[in-house]
């Protein structure tokens, strides 16, 4: 912006729900999206945007939005140094002062009834205008209407509003000749206006750049951009905040990739848990492989490019959830290995994947009670005794 430039800018739900009202819109973490077909037009209304300071010249107000063709849409805004209007109120004669904000707040009215004030009071309307120069709106508080027409073309969906003040024009650096004796509104201020918007939105994107690669707080489609950007595979089978996570972490991955570490972190990040890893040389040189071979291959492969990876059912519920994760293993793993996932269940089957401590277990040895009602008499207990 220019420089002693401020603005007001709705990018969250929490700013868009903040002072104001709406009807058939519905709005999501960091958009508001009319309601579409078969519904009554959608309406927002926010306001008082408060500038501090009396007689500000209103500069600009820009929409970020996606829009399916045909849509139509009506913007009004309004500025005064003071909430009082004189309006028309069914049941009175004549024109009746009232608070602009009570009025709009109130939820006995309809909605219907608080457009029209805007266009009773003056507001200036622009029609299916995304960004638009307010030049000779001028007054401490801004209001503003937008109303969308709801049909089977489709929606608009908003991302951001940007209301800029007061009005800074680049004629002030031109000679005086430009200036002089020319109100805010002139047809040079407005004509050289266009040529401040397109600068002033390149220096936007500029300053915001850091921003954009900051993984924490980008957007989820910036998100997506870089992760594809580092050659992160299967993008789509990643939560939005694992993906946050695992971009932090893809340098180091990259850095392993093609080992059991790599393998080990990249389950981890993805199911928060430590896998189990086989290899062959684990297995080939145990003491008991000659004798057991047969079995020991059966479970864990029988050439040296097989690698077992063990995870309790729960991670693996589905044949779904078992492609997915073997999508993701596959990403990191030697090109010429190949990956034995397997899901330890808690049933005990001999000569199959079944281990002492992981998913077997031997329980400590116990009397057995068959009357817990009549536990200090007549109880039957069966215990191990020598003879």
């Amino acid at each position: 912006m220019a420089s002693g430039a401020k603005c007001f800018v709705l990018n969250r739900k929490t700013d868009f729900l903040n002072s104001s009202i709406s009807s058939n819109f519905k709005f999501t973490e960091d958009k508001m999206v009319s309601s579409g077909i078969g519904a009554q037009n959608s309406v927002y209304i926010a306001g008082p945007f408060d500038s501090m300071e009396s007689e500000t010249i209103w500069h600009r107000l820009r929409m970020d939005l996606e829009q399916s063709p045909g849509m139509i849409y009506k913007l009004r805004v309004y500025a005064s140094d003071t909430p009082e209007v004189l309006i028309p109120i069914p049941g009175k004669d004549g024109l009746s002062e009232v608070d602009i904000n009570e009025y709009i707040f109130d939820k006995n009215i309809n909605i219907s009834r608080k457009i029209d004030v805007f266009d009773y009071i003056g507001a200036k309307v622009f029609d299916n205008s995304f960004d638009v120069l307010l030049y000779g709106l001028k007054g401490r508080y801004f209001w503003f209407c937008l109303e969308v027409v709801n049909s089977e073309m489709g929606t608009i969906k908003i991302s951001s509003i940007k209301i800029e003040f007061p009005q800074i024009s680049f004629a002030q650096y031109l000679p005086e000749v430009y200036t002089e004796n020319q109100p805010p509104d002139a047809f040079f201020q407005r004509f050289i206006g266009i040529f401040q918007s397109i600068y002033t939105d390149l220096e936007d994107k500029i300053d915001y750049t850091p921003i954009k690669f900051d993984v924490d707080s980008t957007s989820r489609d910036f998100l997506t951009w870089i992760a594809d950007w580092l050659s992160i595979k299967d993008i789509s089978l990643w939560g939005e905040e694992k993906l946050r996570k695992l971009i932090k972490e893809a340098v180091k991955i990259y850095k392993m990739k093609g080992t059991k570490q790599a393998v080990a972190k990249i389950v981890n990040e993805y199911i928060g848990v430590e896998p189990i890893i086989v290899e062959q040389f684990d297995v080939r040189h145990n003491m008991y492989y000659d004798k057991n071979k047969p079995v020991i291959e059966n479970l864990f492969g029988d050439n040296g490019y097989v690698f077992t990876v063990m995870l309790p059912e729960n991670y693996i519920p589905d044949s779904e959830k078992y492609v997915e994760l073997l999508r993701i293993i596959n990403s990191v793993k030697p090109i010429d290995s190949v990956c034995n996932l397997v899901s330890l269940n808690n049933q005990t089957y001999l000569d199959h994947h079944c281990y002492m401590g992981i998913n077997s277990f031997i329980t400590t040895n116990e009397s057995l009670v068959l009357n817990k009602k009549q536990k200090e008499v007549n109880n039957l207990i069966i215990t191990n005794s020598k003879i």
